[in-house]
């Protein structure tokens, strides 16, 4: 496979994007009510000793990807199994946020449109995007992270006027058990995925730019997700806010300044489907790594298009409604991507560690 390099800018900005991807729109569960930033601040401080756990495998391993770890340290046939544990992961998810797109056209954006055909323009799209190599996806999410910046800065000062400050009040009306539990969500949905960045360490740089990039990510994702937070919360309230599948699009669908700009949610709409352009098509690209380094082949390119048809198609059909899509998105879904996010890369850093601790004595014995 020929090198691509992304440079640490680049890296941050599919990071962000990535993070935030369908949480701008999904939101969290509103079981923890107005005390839903306390959720995200702990789960924030979760993630935390996990990005450095996914930082420290790329100093252990300079130069590889997620697939050549799992190969080196726990060898052909396992690694490959591991590996195409990862490879159904990437695909899944990447599935799970075209499939939200699609529910949110039918029920919002697009009534009278079948969900297969916005899910499949935006598919095709990721898959042109893979096809054309890591950097084009890289100089997208630069240019893409700065347009979405501004534009909710421009959201925030026009929805002050909107705000009610006395939703914030209780603070831990409910107890800590439903925060925690909101904390638990959000910490795998979204923080945990970006396990997925892992399949694209090869492309870094410098050896220690991944700790860079997953921190900056970490900050800057959830300081977007904690502004989004606030200002939904600040306009509908806590029972308003948890009744909704899609609390962003109302809350912004609020905003009226003077009876002349009104009718704007469809700038918070273009955010939403930039963010999830970059995951899904971070999602498919490492999808193909993994395919191509399972199955050995030259290129991962050879098999962009099929993946990205294959989760076209599993988006279609993985939900049979979206009250099926909320359920599994904020109560299976926290404990279905566990082992993808902590428990095999916990395994494989102790692994790595063992290994590199014998290294160094054989290299220090005389």
């Amino acid at each position: 496979m020929n090198k691509e390099i992304l440079p640490s800018g680049q890296s941050i900005s599919i990071a962000v994007l990535f993070i935030i991807g369908s949480s701008l729109f999904m939101g969290v569960t509103g079981r923890s009510g107005n005390s839903a930033w306390i959720s995200l601040l702990i789960a924030m401080s979760l993630s935390v000793p996990l990005m450095f756990v996914y930082a420290r495998l790329h100093v252990l391993f300079p130069g590889k990807n997620l697939f050549d770890m799992l190969i080196a340290m726990f060898g052909g046939i396992a690694g490959r199994i591991i590996s195409c544990t990862y490879i159904w992961y990437a695909l899944h998810l990447g599935a799970l946020v075209l499939r939200n797109f699609g529910e949110f056209s039918e029920t919002v954006a697009l009534t009278e449109t079948p969900m297969i055909a916005p899910m499949l323009c935006i598919g095709l799209l990721c898959v042109w995007t893979v096809y054309s190599g890591i950097e084009v996806l890289g100089r997208s999410a630069k240019f893409l992270l700065l347009f979405t910046i501004m534009i909710l800065f421009l959201l925030q000062i026009l929805a002050i006027p909107k705000f009610e400050y006395h939703h914030l009040k209780p603070v831990l009306d409910s107890g800590w058990g439903p925060i925690l539990a909101d904390a638990m969500g959000l910490f795998t949905f979204p923080f945990g995925e970006i396990v997925i960045f892992l399949g694209v360490l090869r492309a870094l740089p410098g050896k220690g730019s991944a700790k860079k990039v997953f921190f900056s990510g970490l900050l800057m994702g959830g300081g977007v997700i904690m502004v989004v937070i606030f200002r939904n919360l600040l306009i509908l309230g806590p029972d308003i806010l948890s009744s909704l599948y899609f609390p962003a699009y109302v809350a912004v669908s609020r905003i009226n300044v003077g009876d002349f700009l009104t009718r704007i949610e469809g700038s918070s709409a273009i955010l939403f489907v930039t963010a999830l352009y970059i995951k899904v098509s971070l999602c498919l690209y490492v999808a193909s790594i993994g395919v191509a380094k399972v199955f050995k082949l030259k290129s991962y390119r050879s098999v962009v298009l099929q993946l990205g048809l294959l989760m076209v198609y599993l988006a279609d059909f993985i939900y049979q409604d979206i009250m099926q899509m909320q359920n599994f998105a904020y109560h299976t879904y926290k404990i279905y991507a566990l082992p993808f996010q902590v428990f095999f890369p916990l395994l494989l850093w102790i692994v790595a560690e063992i290994v590199a601790s014998k290294g160094k004595q054989k290299e220090s014995a005389p």
